[in-house]
């Protein structure tokens, strides 16, 4: 299930951000907070499991009526399971308005997505 970031999940949320390549320095997290803080088109979500524990976060904004993709992370242990298009599909639904796109780095993961979904739905 998908939940909005607040303030009391920041620890987790650090965590879990700090697995994106290029925000493992605090400053660099403290920016990227500071950036998603600076506009409520932008915002971040993190994935809570059925036993209650947070195991992704994702990063998103609201862009030419498109939301736009900024950064997915998902814990180690879970990154080889299917959690990144159940995570992508909760977006999905939590925002059914809007069409998905990534960033040129994470429009990879969105296609990888697409492909998902068009496979398990039968024509």
């Amino acid at each position: 299930m998908l939940v909005r970031y607040r303030p009391d999940y920041k620890k987790i949320a650090l965590g879990l951000l700090s697995y994106v390549p290029g925000l493992r320095n605090m400053q660099h997290l403290d920016a990227e907070f500071s950036w998603y803080d600076a506009t409520p088109k932008r915002e971040l979500l993190l994935w809570r499991d059925n036993d209650g524990h947070f195991t992704a976060i994702v990063g998103v904004e609201h862009v030419y009526g498109v939301l736009l993709l900024r950064h997915i992370s998902i814990t180690p242990a879970l990154r080889d399971s299917d959690l990144m298009f159940t995570v992508l599909d909760a977006l999905q639904a939590y925002h059914a308005d809007k069409m998905i796109m990534g960033t040129i780095a994470g429009q990879k993961i969105i296609n990888a997505w697409r492909r998902h979904n068009e496979q398990r739905t039968p024509n």
